[in-house]
């Protein structure tokens, strides 16, 4: 009985957050059509309709001249006019019900304004209702703290890394900067606009710049960076996970095990200070078995920490060395910088008697990232082609001195294809090819009838029938490779975190022969270490609140005005092309991130429906006619002109705007649709 009420609460849980999403996405439309109804009621004009949705109606109820209706439509709402129907633009134009002083059309110019732009001020006042609310109960937010970055993109090339606190970006700036403010001031960034940031690292200020990539795939720019996660382990959502660690790696095989909610507090008895903190210990530490001091969930703090050992495990090999490609970046204030560019090609590089090691036959292109991390401080010979006259490549040596900074630490995102690696200690990306170099006779890949030159087309990972599930839900994804999809390093990375799933490798076959996938079984690479040791953790988030009313009044006004020129902004760059049309989103995603929100706590679902106030406000007054905003053009016309604009422009203005509004809303719902099925 006890373990069922414990998997059921979670569920509970559940069915609530929804709800309040429901009851707060119902309140920002209704105050909005709140606005438009009493102002009209104030007015004298006849309100024949007040809905919440769109289309057919679901429930309706009369009282007096009104009918009170909820529609299938999440789109919005309405409030139908006599005098006043965007179904029926000609109404606006009727002699008849233009006679009637209950009328919509009836009313003065300043009246008609007053009506129409009721609704955006009703939410601009909610919006700061919203913010003061929230503010004064507390909010979520997520630092200004780097996490991740990924090699060879914006965040990368301007040099951030782990564990960088982030002061200032642009204009934004302050002691509660959150990571959500990097992300919107990228996004919303002008066309070949630099990007300043400030911040601290190891408590030493620094300042560099960053161009954001637009365009390809991107829904909006972006410098691909990341948050710092907490050091708190993950929850189990569902009440039905077996645990935080995943299956097959150390984590897992913990003892005692560990549990959901467990706060790593120390390592080897020496106190952890971030997440980063924890990253850079586990580097140093990768080939030691470690002992983790935690706090289970619910202790308090007078209480003993349970000692927990994580042993070591080795990087999983195929016994494959693929061949390097060129550096695709260079880090700005790394040891490569002003020798090493942009489309050179890592030859060799001098061993520790000063032999040349040929990379690819020698010493494998995976391991380089920790080759150098390992001379740090020590002059190191690198030999490299560099095609200095378009084909005529010279070979060149250059001397380097890597800085001291962990390899596998920045690791390829599985989001972009042809994601290069990094290496840390000298700050240059390059390439790996799909292309064998070499094979080890005795590896797995020899065994499995792969040999040298062999091209590969892709690998497929699949989850066996009977293991236990890990935190990817497909039971089987493919990686492919190609000249334009590089992914030998991300194909690697992915064999360490699933050490559960099956291999099944496909070599491009020699004619007429068809390509067949064959099995490899990794093995364990002697004396090479995983930097990670396969732990779920929670994102990390701080409380902002406000000591008193006072504090909450100026940032309920100023997240008002910072969010009306994030929705400015964000409109703009739709229309530039700068952002991407598949950003937007519909009912579905609405709720998802009101979901989001509502799981981080109320106060912070409260903040979402003030920023989705402010996006209503500003959307409807757009001056596309059926909106809010196209009416008040219409008025403005006929307050200069002293006469409203023809039968045939109102009619036709209508129209077009209301095939602009339904094709809005159908790829809305395509976008939707998509997002969830993918």
């Amino acid at each position: 009985m006890e373990t069922f009420a414990l998997t059921l609460i979670p569920k509970l849980a559940s069915v609530l957050n929804v709800l309040y999403v429901a009851i707060g996405l119902g309140l920002v439309i209704f105050i909005h059509e709140l606005g438009h109804f009493l102002v009209a009621k104030w007015c004298g004009v006849k309100v024949e309709r007040f809905s919440i949705g769109f289309g057919p109606i679901l429930w309706k109820y009369v009282r007096g001249e009104t009918e009170y209706a909820l529609s299938a439509i999440p789109f919005g709402g309405y409030v139908k006019m006599l005098g006043q129907d965007d179904a029926d633009p000609s109404q606006m134009a009727n002699e008849r019900i233009a006679r009637d002083k209950r009328s919509y059309t009836a009313k003065s110019v300043p009246q008609r304004m007053a009506i129409i732009s009721a609704g955006v001020i009703n939410n601009m006042v909610s919006a700061v209702i919203f913010f003061v609310i929230a503010f004064m109960l507390g909010v979520k937010y997520q630092p200004a703290v780097v996490g991740q970055v990924t090699p060879g993109m914006p965040a990368w090339v301007a040099g951030l890394r782990l564990g960088d606190e982030i002061t200032r970006v642009n204009n934004r700036t302050g002691p509660h900067l959150g990571f959500i403010d990097i992300r919107q001031a990228v996004a919303l960034s002008e066309r070949d606009e630099t990007v300043l940031i400030e911040g601290l690292r190891d408590g030493k200020p620094f300042t560099t710049t960053t161009r954001p990539e637009a365009g390809k795939k991107q829904l909006f720019p972006t410098i691909f960076v990341e948050p710092e996660l907490g050091l708190t382990l993950s929850d189990d959502p569902d009440g039905d996970a077996t645990g935080p660690a995943v299956p097959g790696l150390p984590a897992a095989e913990a003892t005692p095990p560990f549990a959901f909610g467990d706060e790593l507090k120390e390592i080897d008895g020496v106190r952890l200070a971030s997440y980063a903190d924890l990253q850079r210990t586990l580097a140093a530490k990768r080939a030691e078995t470690v002992e983790f001091s935690v706090r289970r969930k619910g202790q308090t703090d007078s209480e003993p920490l349970t000692k927990i050992s994580v042993p070591p495990r080795n990087f999983r090999m195929l016994g494959l060395k693929m061949a390097i490609g060129t550096i695709t970046a260079i880090q700005n204030g790394s040891p490569a910088e002003g020798k090493l560019k942009e489309g050179d090609t890592i030859t060799h590089v001098a061993g520790d008697s000063g032999e040349w090691l040929p990379v690819g036959i020698k010493i494998d292109p995976l391991e380089l990232p920790d080759w150098f991390a390992a001379r740090a401080g020590r002059s190191v010979k690198v030999k490299l082609k560099r095609d200095v006259d378009r084909g005529n490549p010279v070979t060149e040596e250059v001397d380097l001195v890597p800085d001291d900074r962990a390899g596998w630490i920045e690791r390829p995102a599985r989001t972009i294809s042809d994601c290069p690696l990094s290496i840390p200690a000298i700050g240059v990306a390059y390439h790996i090819t799909h292309h064998v170099e070499s094979v080890d006779p005795d590896g797995p890949a020899a065994s499995a009838g792969i040999a040298k030159d062999a091209d590969l087309l892709e690998i497929e990972y699949i989850l066996p029938d009977g293991s236990p599930d890990d935190y990817e839900e497909r039971p089987s994804f493919k990686l492919e490779f190609s000249d334009n999809a590089r992914n030998w390093p991300l194909a690697f990375w992915l064999m360490q975190q699933y050490p559960m799933r099956q291999l099944m490798v496909k070599v491009k076959p020699v004619a007429p022969a068809k390509a067949e996938p064959v099995e490899v079984v990794p093995a364990a690479a002697p004396d090479w270490f995983l930097t990670m040791r396969g732990f779920s953790m929670q994102a990390y988030y701080k409380t902002r609140q406000a000591q008193n009313i006072g504090e909450a009044l100026s940032l309920g006004f100023r997240h008002t005005r910072d969010s009306i020129i994030d929705m400015w902004m964000t409109v703009k760059g739709l229309t530039s092309g700068r952002i991407s049309p598949n950003a937007l989103g519909g009912p579905i995603r609405i709720f998802s991130m009101g979901y989001y929100f509502s799981k981080l706590g109320i106060p912070d679902l409260i903040l979402f429906l003030g920023m989705l106030s402010v996006s209503l406000a500003v959307l409807n007054f757009l001056p596309i006619p059926v909106l809010d905003g196209g009416h008040f053009m219409f008025l403005c016309w006929e307050g200069i002109r002293g006469k409203p604009p023809s039968d045939w422009v109102v009619v036709t203005a209508t129209y077009v705007g209301l095939a602009m509004v339904l094709s809005l809303m159908a790829w809305v719902m395509y976008v939707d649709i998509s997002s969830l099925i993918g």
